[in-house]
């Protein structure tokens, strides 16, 4: 997983999307794009950022960009985009901001689950909803991207166990202390007796996590990072609103209340597999084995809680292993990674579809189109101009 520099201030190799006036563009408009970067397998950012007009006083615009790790696959990917959609493309870089409120999101569950409903057909663009929260609000949504497809391997895992769930230790106690009953009793217990089924047969919500997972699993999948940026919390919080949501949605990991801005480096995005299996452990597992290893060493003895031998100096050691147990588990606590496929992340990266309704700079359209499209109005208007000379 490389890192890529561009620059100083906001980076390089930064291009701006704009959709042209003449553009007509459907829900789910970057699934083409999308696509071609899960093939180049490189990390890149999306950008939509509410700023000033600089030719209208007053006037705040919802302006959308892209950065590539270097201008290779920077010049590739704008000729892509504008051969793909109707858009307009230029090598701009965003505006340099800060914000004093930065939201770092993560998901609610495992990533097997999707934010968005499969059955659903999306007649209608999040791109809208997310442009018309964000206008006006001085904030911005960044999104750092590359495709991964060992991603899948967790969703396997997921599926493994809601199909074939390990039983519980209270329940498998249960039906041993059942079959004891029914032994001496001489009778089959109900537990004994009861033919094993999964849940995944009974319980409607397993059935749908199960079916959903398996639709995820068939999808080109992305590791994301997403930050939201604002000078206020509450506008934050409503931008992370307005984000899909369905059997996953987005919380906030954490929040940094320290002026920051849009960081130059590109780097690769994490599923954060050493926090969530190694470091989220260490709050019970470092100071266990701190006690264990006085108490070993003869210089704590568990005992002494019993007695009446009990000493001052081990109740403050213990406190102190107390309060190194909590900042571990703060500050190491497990973050849900966000992985997304290609249907999900259209709905966060995208253009919107109610140009005309919503504050956002449209691109010129091309000379070339232009000239087209005048052809039949100077037909016309030398048409006119003849049957006017007959006429008189």
């Amino acid at each position: 997983m490389g890192v890529f520099d561009g620059g100083g201030g906001v980076g390089g190799c930064w291009v701006e999307v704009k959709p042209l006036i003449t553009s007509e563009l459907g829900p789910a408009n970057f699934v083409a794009i999308l696509d071609a970067l899960y093939d180049l397998g490189k990390p890149y950012r999306f950008l939509m950022v509410d700023t000033k007009d600089s030719l209208v006083r007053g006037r705040q615009l919802v302006r959308f960009f892209f950065q590539f790790p270097d201008p290779q696959t920077q010049k590739l990917m704008s000729n892509i985009i504008k051969t793909l959609i109707d858009v307009e493309v230029t090598s701009t870089n965003p505006p340099e901001q800060s914000y004093l409120v930065n939201l770092e999101l993560e998901l609610a569950k495992n990533y097997a689950l999707s934010i968005i409903n499969w059955q659903e057909k999306h007649t209608l663009n999040f791109i809208d909803r997310l442009v018309a929260s964000i206008a006006g609000s001085d904030s911005c949504i960044e999104i750092v991207a590359q495709a991964d497809p060992n991603a899948a391997l967790n969703i396997q895992n997921y599926l493994f166990e809601k199909i074939h769930p390990a039983p519980s230790i209270g329940k498998e106690c249960l039906n041993q202390g059942l079959n004891l009953v029914g032994t001496i009793s001489q009778k089959p217990s109900s537990a004994r007796s009861a033919k094993p089924q999964g849940p995944s047969k009974f319980d409607p919500d397993v059935r749908e996590s199960v079916k959903d997972a398996k639709l995820k699993l068939c999808s080109k999948l992305f590791t994301c990072q997403i930050v939201i940026r604002s000078n206020c919390v509450q506008t934050a919080q409503t931008l992370r609103h307005a984000l899909p949501a369905c059997m996953n949605q987005f919380r906030t990991f954490r929040t940094q209340k320290k002026l920051q801005g849009i960081s130059g480096i590109l780097g690769a995005p994490s599923r954060y597999v050493l926090r969530n299996n190694v470091f989220c452990r260490l709050w019970w597992g470092l100071p266990l084995g701190i006690v264990l290893f006085g108490t070993v060493g003869g210089l704590f003895d568990p005992l002494d809680f019993i007695g009446s031998s009990f000493k001052v100096g081990e109740g403050v050691f213990l406190c102190l292993i107390a309060v190194l147990a909590v900042c571990l588990f703060v500050g190491f606590r497990k973050r849900y990674p966000i992985v997304l496929c290609t249907q999900e992340l259209v709905q966060i990266i995208g253009l919107p579809t109610a140009t005309e309704k919503l504050s956002i700079p449209l691109g010129r359209v091309p000379l070339a189109r232009m000239q087209l499209g005048s052809e039949p109005r100077l037909s016309l208007e030398s048409n006119f101009s003849v049957m006017e000379k007959l006429e008189s």
